[in-house]
């Protein structure tokens, strides 16, 4: 048991904060370094749903589904440690002869996946052709469950670290403020930030920023507490509702909200819940998702003596967060990983 050996963490989203708790729990002496920029785990609508995103995708390798659904297993047991509250049912929604021709093939997909997703009358109140629910898709809070996550690893014996990583060399990541931090192991776990260290190695070159947007309006709820339809979800929470996300890889990369994906947004949703034409917006916001030619994640060793990747992860941060962080500290162990998954996540294929 490693007991005294050393992980720093750049990171404290999703993604960080489990590898932490992960690496903790293995033995090791882990610090997080959180630079307080708030993320695409902070600006996402902490979705947890593997059928949907990925499934639904007959390109996405089995292999990778199956990460997923285990990753959402761990959820479970993860979300009762922390006290962190998981939504669901999900209801599908087909709009279109051909969406719901989509949500047939998912049905079939389900089904040798040995998941449950059922047809069901469309409820009152939403409009579309067909309504599929889906028991074990699910979503969580993200800001709240940040916090919990973070109180977790302290708990568990982690340190947290308030600073800005700037530059790395092997086993040392330097501060903005002049400060380095040595350890056995790095691990960057910033999302698109990881890119400024492209310099130092050249895989994080890789990844590229796609924009998303949400926007939270007044409105005391719907059928189910999560509504999917084509590229948007809404989600019940608290009084409000949840819409999002646009997506645009061409936007400038910045975390200021843009009006028009915003508008599209809201009449989209009107489109599917009419009664949401007088609720009044409370809230809108932007974040960066980090993505990859692929889609896949940048998960392992980076070629760099020491440091290791958990970034790229797209739309699916939250979703994957507690496999990566599994994933990771079986790799820093030295311990026997799945050969098909160590090559669709290693970083090396975008080596230069």
């Amino acid at each position: 048991m490693p007991s005294q050996s050393s992980i720093v963490i750049v990171g404290a989203g999703p993604v960080g904060l489990c590898t932490g708790i992960a690496l903790l729990r293995d033995g090791y002496r882990v610090a997080i370094v959180d630079s307080g920029v708030r993320g695409a785990g902070w600006a996402s609508g902490g979705m947890l749903a593997p059928l949907y995103e990925m499934a639904a995708d007959p390109a996405c390798p089995d292999s990778y589904v199956q990460f997923a659904l285990k990753s959402a297993e761990q959820w479970q047991q993860l979300a009762q440690t922390c006290a962190i509250d998981l939504q669901a049912p999900s209801l599908f929604l087909a709009r279109t002869q051909d969406e719901e021709g989509a949500l047939s093939a998912l049905q079939r997909r389900a089904a040798t996946l040995g998941l449950d997703l059922e047809p069901v009358s469309v409820p009152n109140g939403l409009t579309a052709q067909a309504a599929f629910r889906a028991l074990g898709e699910r979503a969580l809070e993200p800001r709240a469950a940040l916090k919990s996550l973070l109180n977790q690893f302290q708990v568990l014996g982690g340190d947290l670290v308030i600073g800005q990583a700037e530059t790395l060399a092997p086993h040392r990541v330097h501060l903005l403020d002049g400060r380095t931090l040595e350890a056995e192991a790095i691990v960057l776990a910033h999302g698109y930030g990881a890119a400024s260290m492209g310099q130092s190695i050249s895989t994080l070159r890789a990844l590229s920023p796609v924009k998303g947007q949400m926007v939270r309006v007044a409105h005391p709820g719907m059928a189910s507490p999560i509504v999917r339809a084509g590229r948007i979800y809404l989600l019940s929470r608290g009084g409000s509702l949840i819409i999002g996300a646009s997506s645009d890889p061409l936007a400038a990369p910045t975390i200021s909200v843009d009006i028009d994906p915003v508008l599209a947004l809201l009449a989209e949703a009107k489109a599917i819940l009419p009664s949401l034409d007088a609720s009044p917006v409370v809230e809108a916001w932007a974040g960066l998702r980090p993505n990859t030619p692929d889609h896949l994640p940048l998960v392992g060793a980076s070629g760099a003596a020491g440091i290791y990747l958990a970034t790229g992860t797209y739309r699916n941060g939250w979703l994957l967060a507690p496999a990566i962080g599994a994933y990771l500290s079986q790799l820093i162990s030295g311990k026997t990983l799945d050969g098909v998954l160590m090559n669709l996540f290693a970083p090396e294929r975008f080596s230069s």
